[in-house]
């Protein structure tokens, strides 16, 4: 039986790159074909739960992997830049890599500079580099030759382990407040510094929430129904 392109063009790299090869942490609820793919090239994929990033590719090196589509639904969510903050929080060196036809979904946003400006302030405000890939076959392919670059680096074998940060109790209180819907890192610091812990926060009422600055009525409501709905422990089927 012929081997497939695929095998036989990754065994080739990896003959050129050399015989050991790179271990990279994929959190387990990242693309299954990408790590098939990295298997492919023969990496020592470890699966396993991390947050932030989506893959650990050397000591203090992550990356954060978004399709396109993602990475703009972030961005009107409100989500990119808080993701992005935590990532540079937790790892020394880190980089952004957007999978997908970029040209197309660019040419096809009603307004292509929200797509800039966001990658314009992950650039200047955090250094982030990103990095543009068209599928996950070539998303692999970049994981696998960073994580071979940064594990090459020191004369001996690097282990890629994830080492989470150990958190504060502030930190831990932000978290909690984190939580609620709506609330980001800054809004969370917003309710700890208004009402001083966090059982007061979820004790709030709508109108002192509403009190507090970025917080509108309807923002109120959807956290005061998020706390008061009866919890279901079954769904209701019919």
């Amino acid at each position: 039986m012929k081997e497939t392109p695929i095998r036989i063009n990754a065994a080739i790299s990896l003959m050129r790159i050399g015989s050991m090869p790179p271990r990279i942490i994929a959190d387990i609820r990242e693309s299954a074909f990408v790590v098939q793919a990295l298997r492919r090239m023969r990496a020592d994929v470890v699966e396993k739960m991390i947050s932030p990033g989506d893959y650990v590719v050397g000591e203090g090196f992550a990356v954060e992997r978004k399709t396109f589509k993602d990475f703009v639904s972030s961005i009107f969510k409100k989500r990119l830049f808080e993701q992005v903050e935590r990532l540079h929080e937790a790892y020394p060196r880190c980089c952004l890599l957007v999978e997908g036809d970029v040209a197309y979904g660019v040419a096809n946003l009603s307004n292509p500079l929200v797509f800039w400006g966001a990658l314009a302030k992950t650039t200047t405000e955090w250094n982030l580099p990103t990095v543009f890939t068209t599928n996950e076959e070539q998303t692999a392919q970049f994981l696998f030759s960073l994580a071979k670059k940064l594990q090459e680096e020191g004369k001996e074998r690097m282990e890629a382990r994830y080492k989470p940060r150990r958190y504060s109790l502030a930190d831990q209180q932000r978290f909690a407040v984190q939580g609620l819907p709506t609330v980001g890192p800054k809004s969370a610091d917003k309710l700890l510094e208004r009402f001083g812990s966090v059982r007061r926060v979820y004790a709030a009422t709508e109108s002192e929430l509403m009190r507090v600055e970025g917080f509108g009525k309807i923002r109120a409501q959807k956290i005061k129904q998020f706390l008061d709905k009866p919890y279901l422990t079954r769904e209701v089927r019919f």
